[in-house]
């Protein structure tokens, strides 16, 4: 099995068994995203314990790409510091847009599964949505 295959694999078990996906009624902040060209609407959450993250969570209809992207990044935010945590959503607009020239280091696990992802143009949307609305939300408080 090859790491593209390994990804793909990655990918779709955070679609078929999402993190964090749901109950958004004890959160602080909540931001929504949305991407016209596929469909997808987002919501992400953030619910604050000083400036950590205590819970990071999402819901909404989107495509399988989407919610594994939403899925994975709930997964590495949950328990960060606001500043980290807003760092690595530029470094993974950077990273997955390609406009980071090697600069990045590669993002934690489960993110280079995403790289799957990274040689369909139209696709890359589907992956920053979470990222952008939860940037958002962090912005915002």
């Amino acid at each position: 099995m090859g790491a593209s295959d390994l990804y793909k694999d990655v990918l779709m078990a955070h679609y078929r068994k999402p993190y964090n996906y749901g109950d958004l009624s004890d959160v602080d902040v909540v931001r929504r995203g949305s991407n016209p060209r596929c469909g997808d609407e987002v919501e992400i959450g953030v619910r604050f314990d000083g400036e950590r993250l205590a819970k990071v969570a999402f819901k909404g209809r989107c495509c399988a790409i989407c919610i594994a992207s939403a899925s994975m990044m709930t997964e590495v935010l949950t328990g960060r510091q606001r500043d980290d945590a807003r760092r690595l959503c530029l470094e993974m607009t950077a990273w997955f847009s390609g406009a980071d020239d090697g600069a990045v280091a590669v993002p934690p696990e489960p993110l280079p599964a995403l790289s799957a992802v990274r040689p369909y143009p139209a696709r890359r949307r589907c992956v920053l949505l979470a990222w952008e609305a939860l940037d958002g939300a962090l912005a915002s408080r």
